[in-house]
């Protein structure tokens, strides 16, 4: 990873995130597009159905579902908005991030009771963790027309930057001012 990462010489100080969903590992910079590689690849390569003007400042997985946060798009910041992929299948990338798509999943939304912009977030259990550096919002699976319900779990805490909430028998482990948890629901 180290090479793919840091041959581009960019000078972006912001933390990049790495995960996997269906056996693809992606790699995301708040500076450029997501770039994957396949369970048979040799190379990272930009992530294909992703609009080329976006940006997000974490990517990460959720079910099958890739989750964009703290999104870009063209000269547009949207700090507080979550992206979701349409669902992935296994040993594959996101065919989509459409959300007029009606025969997609893909979709968005703006936590505008958010006050502080969104760091990361991170699978818990059956749901997802959004955190900003003072605020958690919990994103639940529903199904349906809406797909997804978002709702506050506090307004008091939260982590100091990407990747420093790590998950351990149900429970999040954070990076704050002081180290704290947060059990699965």
């Amino acid at each position: 990873f180290r090479r793919v990462l840091f041959r581009s010489g960019t000078t972006d100080p912001r933390p990049f995130t790495i995960c996997s969903l269906a056996d693809v590992t992606y790699i995301n910079r708040p500076d450029r597009v997501p770039v994957y590689r396949g369970p048979l690849g040799s190379n990272f390569a930009d992530l294909p159905n992703w609009p080329s003007n976006h940006r997000a400042n974490a990517l990460r997985p959720f079910g099958d579902f890739l989750i964009a946060m703290g999104m870009t798009e063209g000269t547009a910041s949207f700090p507080n908005r979550v992206r979701f992929s349409n669902l992935v299948d296994a040993n594959s990338v996101p065919d989509s991030w459409d959300e007029n798509d009606p025969q997609k999943s893909a979709g968005f939304n703006d936590l505008v009771q958010m006050q502080t912009p969104i760091v990361d977030g991170l699978e818990l259990g059956t749901n997802f963790v959004i955190y900003s550096s003072s605020e958690a919002i919990l994103m639940e699976f529903v199904g349906g027309t809406f797909l997804f319900n978002f709702r506050k779990l506090f307004g008091d805490e939260g982590v100091i930057n990407a990747n420093c909430v790590v998950e351990v028998d149900g429970r999040h482990y954070r990076s704050e001012e002081h180290t704290s948890e947060l059990q699965s629901p």
